[in-house]
């Protein structure tokens, strides 16, 4: 078992519009979740903006080799039924698979598969969902 985990509570790392104060963002709040930390990824992942996902959303993929800032990602705890659930719900071309963060720790987090990304807006050097999206406001 991981350090980050525990029998009852399982980690997740979300990327995009789970993060607090996000559209999707209840999903992890009314299932029991609470935010653990904010984190960002090793330098091996990039950020795409996936067209036509409703409400938006990113898709992050890694790229074995590549050195970057990393992401940054909310890692939440979920119970462990309610984890099941929540992972059940998780729309294609969406997982969840293993991300390492910064600091080496592994976790379950969203990760897209390759092929949804071909042709997307690769947003990696906003540094983040959060602010890609407020360049988009502004």
């Amino acid at each position: 078992m991981s350090d980050l985990m525990t029998a009852d509570l399982i980690p997740i790392a979300v990327v995009g519009a789970h993060l607090t104060g996000l559209p999707l963002n209840h999903e992890l709040s009314t299932a029991g979740g609470r935010l653990v930390r904010c984190a960002r990824t090793s330098g091996d992942y990039r950020l795409f903006a996936l067209p036509g996902t409703v409400p938006p959303k990113p898709g992050m993929v890694r790229f074995p080799g590549a050195e970057g800032p990393g992401l940054e990602v909310e890692v939440w705890e979920l119970p462990a039924d309610a984890f099941g659930r929540f992972v059940a719900r998780v729309p294609a071309p969406l997982g969840i698979g293993k991300v390492t963060l910064s600091d080496g720790a592994q976790v379950s987090c969203f990760l897209c598969e390759a092929y949804a990304v071909a042709g997307a807006e690769d947003i990696t050097d906003y540094g983040g969902w959060r602010n890609y999206l407020a360049q988009r406001a502004a």
